[in-house]
């Protein structure tokens, strides 16, 4: 995997692409952080409903806010699992936003509540924090991490076992490893979980690619997205997308290519995931018009449009709001 930022080439995705194929499936659920204690209060537990409804349509801004809000309410209510829980939710937003020091601090502080109850850190706290550490091209303290979830499996749910295979096997990618990406292929083989059976072709993939296997990188990164779409997961779907279209760039097939382009940067857009969706729909244009294929250039053009209006209409509103907060 490149690890520039995705401005800086054409075939790359950045870390923050990858990390969110970690971080978004089953992301912000309730987490079984130890015994159910006594129920949540209705300020919380509505608190949670409408972050979820935020963060699920990706308003993850809002649901950032409305989180920090229930963890001021399960601070108030001196809940240790509500604690964990918000903070948890809180933190993988902040991921999402791009905020990897603060979510950082938040994990830092779960560490530290936990240690004093003589508790563990659960495993999808250590992963969360394994995927910002490698985002932040700390790949070897990634791995570490990675080593305790997998030392104490039994205390970890199946998905979390599955994406941190999928993890590791990122970090081997990077480190043009094929056969680590293998080893950890292999983990996911048996699984009948959709999100694994994706992280499987992924990673096959990644593989593919490292072996100059052009045409079947894509034929991997496709199947990926069509089972990303069929569990709803689109914000990974379209990063398999663009991941399906490096793999045509490669193969000589620019048309190819710049449909996944357009489809991924259109989907993004639609996602408000802006900056990713301008990178995809720019490169959509310039190889549909490399490739000749007029209609496909002027659909990525029309949608870059679309941005550039909606990027207006957002700054207006700010700035009206901005003048009667005055």
């Amino acid at each position: 995997m490149i690890s520039s930022h995705p401005s800086s080439s054409p075939w790359g995705l950045a870390r923050v692409l990858i990390a969110a194929t970690l971080l978004v499936s089953g992301a912000c659920s309730t987490r079984q952080t130890g015994p159910q204690g006594p129920p949540v209060d209705k300020s919380l537990q509505q608190t949670n409903r409408v972050a979820r409804i935020a963060f699920d349509n990706g308003r993850i801004q809002q649901a950032a806010k409305l989180y920090r809000r229930s963890l001021d309410l399960a601070y108030r209510r001196d809940d240790p699992a509500a604690i964990n829980d918000a903070r948890y939710n809180l933190a993988l937003c902040l991921t999402l936003l791009q905020s990897d020091q603060e979510a950082l601090s938040l994990i830092a502080q779960a560490h530290e509540e936990l240690s004093l109850r003589n508790e563990p850190v659960p495993g999808d706290i250590l992963l969360l924090e394994a995927t910002i550490l490698f985002r932040l091209e700390r790949s070897q303290d990634a791995w570490m991490l990675t080593e305790v979830i997998l030392e104490t499996a039994e205390q970890s749910a199946p998905a979390v076992i599955g994406k941190t295979h999928f993890l590791r096997g990122l970090i081997a990618n990077e480190r043009g490893n094929p056969a680590g990406i293998e080893r950890e292929i292999a983990a996911l083989d048996d699984s009948n979980s959709a999100v694994q059976r994706a992280d499987h072709q992924e990673l096959t993939g990644h593989l593919l690619l490292i072996e100059k296997d052009w045409d079947g990188a894509v034929l991997a990164f496709d199947e990926a997205a069509a089972i990303r779409r069929q569990i709803l997961d689109y914000r990974s779907m379209v990063q398999a997308l663009a991941k399906a279209g490096e793999a045509c760039e490669r193969a000589g097939r620019p048309a190819a290519a710049s449909r996944r382009y357009l489809r991924a940067g259109r989907s993004a857009a639609l996602q408000r995931n802006l900056g990713k969706a301008r990178i995809w729909l720019n490169r959509a244009a310039q190889l549909a018009e490399k490739a000749g294929h007029e209609a496909i250039a002027n659909e990525a053009r029309i949608q870059l449009a679309k941005l550039d209006r909606d990027r207006g209409t957002s700054t207006d509103a700010e700035n009206s709001a901005a003048s009667e907060n005055r």
